[in-house]
């Protein structure tokens, strides 16, 4: 019987899928060394011995590697979540291969509360190069220019932004400068949207003459905001979304204008955008056409913002204490204390129970 690399990585996850939290870990790798234990050497694929299988996760190595997680700020949950994504970790030297690593984090500024995160969203982080990976890739990032605050944030945000090919990103953000995209866009760009940068370069390349195409000016920010968009977004998804909007009678050209208006409003979940086009249209009698020209009004939240401001100004027209030609949606953009100040406060005296038709909107 011939037993595949992919048949043990998937018997793996599930005997860790059936641990209790409270003993996960010591049961993950006891369960690990029986299954290797039990299969016949010769059944093992090519490459793959059992004597080496049972013997690397022995205990007392493991172990070492535990407590040096533990020596910087790691749980039991992170330790075992490290072991169920990538089990290989606990093969490394632990003085030689990930002490480096943790105190490189250390070094530029990720916090003590932070690493564990940070290893926890991409564990194969600790399996990289630190001289010829991170390191280098790092010091591009500062290139930029970045500063140090910047490039931990991205770390928090996004680690693999570390393990991803120094090429890749430089031709990437080559392909912006050659764009026109500004060198402080550039900078925003790589360090809010590490995912994005992570592109392939010729897909990346695709973006940016998409976006120019749609009529964006690279000079402005709603340039790499509609590229972070274009990036993330495979194309069905893209049309699908289309779709959704044009539902409520809305054109393609008004879908793409309410794009680049606000082009995070096509990130916005299907949803999210019914339960919101729904509201205005229908409690609030609104026309699509007039809701779409104010896009981040999908991105607000319905019960906590459009909702109890849309009771106040509706009882405010009410009475006649707004003007006939009020600017619609304007009064969605105001903080809340502006809002407050607007509405609620300056007419507290004709409408006493304007605070309470607010506090109530709320809590729906």
């Amino acid at each position: 019987m011939f037993i595949s690399n992919s048949f043990i990585r998937n018997m793996f996850r599930i005997i860790y899928r059936h641990q209790d939290d409270s003993n996960s870990f010591n049961s993950l790798f006891k369960s690990r060394y029986r299954l290797f234990s039990s299969v016949s050497s010769k059944d093992f694929p090519i490459g793959l011995s059992r004597e080496t299988s049972v013997g690397k996760y022995s205990e007392k190595k493991v172990e070492k590697v535990k407590t040096l997680f533990r020596n910087h700020g790691f749980d039991e949950s992170h330790i075992s979540h490290i072991a169920r994504i990538q089990p290989k970790v606990f093969l490394y030297d632990p003085q030689n291969t990930l002490l480096p690593k943790l105190n490189f984090l250390c070094s530029i500024g990720v916090s003590n509360t932070d690493i564990p995160k940070v290893i926890m969203r991409n564990p194969a982080l600790m399996g990289r190069s630190l001289e010829k990976q991170i390191w280098p890739c790092y010091n591009f990032l500062k290139s930029l220019p970045l500063s140090g605050k910047e490039v931990v944030m991205m770390v928090n945000r996004n680690s693999r932004i570390l393990a991803t090919n120094v090429e890749k990103i430089s031709g990437n953000v080559e392909a912006m400068q050659q764009a026109g995209i500004p060198p402080h866009s550039i900078s925003y760009f790589v360090s809010r949207f590490p995912a994005s940068v992570q592109r392939d370069n010729e897909k990346f390349r695709k973006c940016l003459d998409d976006v120019i195409g749609m009529g964006f000016n690279p000079l402005r920010l709603m340039f790499i905001l509609a590229v972070r968009v274009l990036c993330e977004t495979p194309k069905p998804t893209w049309d699908y979304k289309v779709k959704v909007f044009k539902r409520f009678g809305l054109s393609d050209e008004e879908v793409m204008s309410a794009f680049r208006l606000h082009p995070c409003c096509m990130n916005v979940s299907e949803e999210k955008v019914l339960r919101v086009m729904d509201f205005f249209i229908n409690k609030m009698k609104w026309e699509p056409a007039v809701v779409i020209r104010t896009p981040a009004v999908l991105l607000y939240n319905l019960e906590k913002r459009i909702i109890p401001r849309c009771n106040v100004i509706t009882l405010l027209m009410q009475k006649g204490l707004l003007k006939e030609n009020f600017p619609l949606m304007s009064f969605l953009k105001n903080s809340e204390i502006d809002f407050l100040d607007k509405f609620v406060y300056k007419y507290k005296d004709n409408l006493t129970q304007l605070m309470d038709v607010y506090r109530q909107g709320m809590a729906l």
